[in-house]
């Protein structure tokens, strides 16, 4: 048994990488340069979701010395069209290698046969294999890793448009320990999860954790969903994906995100990690 994941070195994947590399459960990971960017210990094929070529590398790269891909983990990829490849991708494991389970990282707005990652999900329901779906709300490392550590560390700041939306912020390192789960169970724990944080948390509550942690004042600055929007895409995202981004933190901000569960611990054994927490381990990202 081999784990296929793709999400290049993304939040998730690299974390659920180190999970099996741990459990010393064979894995291959996947990357438009390959293994330029690859190390001994996190093996990578060369792998473009746009290109069909490439979908042959993961199943026979060296790493795997034989071992066959049971199961997939997919993070869709940031394109104008999404769908289109990791559903041909789907069927190519399916049909060519008999891949047997996959598990589709989403967010917790995601729908069966709604849009975007919805019509993923409703591909893998229609071809009758087994799946999972994490439903994830929003995950602490972005403070550290992709929207705030230059606003947070240079200006004290937290631009959203959250609003007074509570927010069950979940650690990555949580979402890739259900994931594992998910992946490797002998039998597949569920359909779909919401994976979420332990607290109900709002990003003035945030904030405020941030600025008693930091010693120094850190604000939560409210946009109207157009400004959201523009923010996105000053940090490179292109403007579809800004404007879904926005509509979601709109959508967090109706209070669409505020509830909890206990699926992190009942899964995985563990309560999940509190945002508290994260701050005091991630501190020399905004000092």
């Amino acid at each position: 048994m081999a784990i296929l994941l793709t999400g290049g070195k993304g939040k998730t994947s690299m974390r659920v990488a180190g999970i099996l590399k741990s459990a010393k459960i064979p894995f291959i990971m996947t990357s438009r340069k390959g293994d330029s960017g690859s190390s001994d210990t996190m093996p990578v094929a060369k792998f473009d979701w746009t290109d069909k070529s490439t979908y042959e590398n993961p199943f026979q790269h060296s790493s795997l010395n034989g071992e066959s891909i049971s199961a997939i983990y997919i993070v869709m990829p940031e394109a104008e069209d999404p769908v289109t490849p990791s559903n041909a991708f789907i069927d190519y494991a399916v049909q060519k290698h008999g891949v047997k389970r996959f598990v589709l990282l989403s967010g917790t707005t995601a729908k069966k046969g709604g849009p975007v990652v919805g019509k993923i999900w409703e591909h893998l329901d229609q071809i009758g294999i087994e799946y999972c779906v994490l439903r994830a709300t929003w995950i602490m490392e972005n403070f550290a890793e992709w929207q705030y550590p230059t606003t947070i560390k240079d200006e004290g700041k937290i631009y959203t448009g959250c609003g007074d939306g509570k927010i069950p912020f979940v650690s990555a390192e949580d979402i890739a320990a259900v994931a594992v789960h998910a992946l490797t169970s002998a039998k597949l724990p569920g359909e779909a999860f919401r994976v979420l944080g332990p607290e109900l948390l709002t990003y003035d509550e945030a904030a405020a954790k941030f600025s008693k942690a930091l010693g120094r004042e850190i604000v939560h600055v409210r946009l109207n969903q157009e400004q959201t929007a523009q923010q996105y895409v000053k940090i490179g995202l292109p403007q579809a994906a800004a404007g879904f981004m926005a509509w979601l933190e709109s959508n967090t901000a109706s209070g669409q995100e505020a509830t909890t569960n206990d699926d992190v611990e009942r899964l995985t054994g563990r309560p999940p990690k509190n945002l508290d927490t994260y701050i005091q381990e991630n501190k020399n990202a905004w000092l």
